[in-house]
């Protein structure tokens, strides 16, 4: 069956950034059944004219407009409801990256296995992939949604794939992606700082993966 992939991102003010990204989607992703599914995450109002503008040309496929900021793991929740139901895989996407190259998403199904595919990783303990272009199956996402009331931000991406991970699926990612894409990192801003288990200890989350380590490409 050839993959439907439902890209999802969350954007929160950085235009300039979120432009690049959804132009360069665009023009380097071909051959590929896809949607872009974008969720706003409360940004002020020249990033919300933007984001009308590329949905009416056609560079967005479905938009959400949030009055608040939904922050990383309520927001990927809510648009996995919003995707095509069809979709055999969700790409979570950061709103601050250029790709580079028409092989980028081609590279990531080719390596898929049944689990997560991600360019990036986190070369620290505890060793784990990084989630700002995270390819995942649709049915594990549905099975092990991220954990938005304990982990609003980044530990529940980590929490997700050590579950997927334990249970005996693949997490594995690019350690090296600049040739594919570039990740510029932290242009949506601050306003995560005190969300939900942002304070939670690296030995804590260490223990999510009973000893397991994701493969690094």
């Amino acid at each position: 069956m050839k993959p439907k992939v439902s890209i999802l991102m969350l954007t929160h003010n950085a235009p300039k950034y979120v432009n690049l990204t959804i132009k360069t989607l665009r023009k380097h992703t071909q051959g590929i059944d896809y949607e872009l599914v974008v969720l706003d995450n409360g940004s002020k109002l020249r990033t919300r004219l933007l984001l009308k503008w590329l949905y009416h040309r056609r560079l967005i496929d479905k938009i959400v407009l949030s009055s608040y900021n939904t922050l990383f793991a309520a927001g990927n929740n809510l648009l996995t409801h919003v995707a095509n139901k069809e979709a055999t895989h969700f790409l979570l996407l950061n709103s601050d990256i250029e790709i580079k190259s028409d092989e980028w998403l081609h590279n990531l199904l080719k390596v898929h296995k049944s689990g997560i595919t991600t360019y990036g990783v986190v070369d620290s303990e505890p060793y784990r992939v990084d989630g700002f272009c995270y390819l995942i199956d649709a049915d594990l996402y549905r099975k092990y949604p991220l954990d938005e009331q304990n982990f609003q931000w980044f530990w529940a991406i980590t929490k997700q794939q050590a579950e997927i991970l334990t249970t005996g699926h693949n997490v594995q990612g690019f350690k090296e992606h600049e040739i594919y894409l570039h990740h510029f990192g932290g242009k949506s801003g601050g306003d995560f700082v005190g969300a939900a288990g942002m304070d939670s200890p690296a030995d804590v989350s260490k223990k999510w993966y009973n000893g397991k380590k994701p493969k690094f490409l």
